[in-house]
């Protein structure tokens, strides 16, 4: 396991380094997980790569002329957390250039039915079940994608 996270951590500043050149086109998909139990709370997880201190939504990469964004987002999940992500529901796009790249991300909103049985990959580094109503006032901790998913289930 560690030496898939070093993998990451090593490999990272390259990726990022050629995104900045290149600006390639890419799309996500990320899900706000929402508690099945404890109204208002919803999962994030921390990367073991890239910025280690942002808090974020599980999710990642696709390409769309393979797969729905849907579909991603549910595989993005189990390979993240080893659980199925259920009733997904679209909440919109967001936009962003922050890391080199043009991205398009599809942010969805679920549920898991075993939350008993996440188990993290390589990738997270940490996840936690936060109030939706303290995501605003965390400071810059958490990611904007992340923010944003909030803002459209409040």
């Amino acid at each position: 396991m560690k030496i898939k996270q070093t993998f990451f951590k090593l490999i990272m500043p390259v990726v990022k380094l050629y995104w900045q050149v290149f600006k390639p086109e890419s799309h996500g998909a990320r899900v706000l997980i929402i508690h099945p139990k404890e109204t208002g709370k919803v999962l994030l997880v921390r990367h073991s790569y890239g910025n280690t201190a942002l808090w974020n939504i599980p999710g990642g990469g696709y390409n769309p002329k393979k797969e729905s964004a849907e579909t991603a987002a549910t595989r993005e999940v189990f390979e993240e957390l080893g659980v199925t992500v259920t009733d997904l529901q679209k909440l919109g796009d967001y936009h962003t250039s922050g890391e080199g790249k043009r991205d398009t991300v599809t942010m969805f909103s679920g549920t898991l039915e075993d939350i008993e049985g996440i188990r993290l990959n390589p990738e997270i580094s940490e996840l936690s079940w936060v109030d939706t109503h303290t995501i605003p006032d965390r400071g810059n901790d958490v990611a904007r994608v992340a923010r944003r998913a909030v803002e459209k289930i409040l």
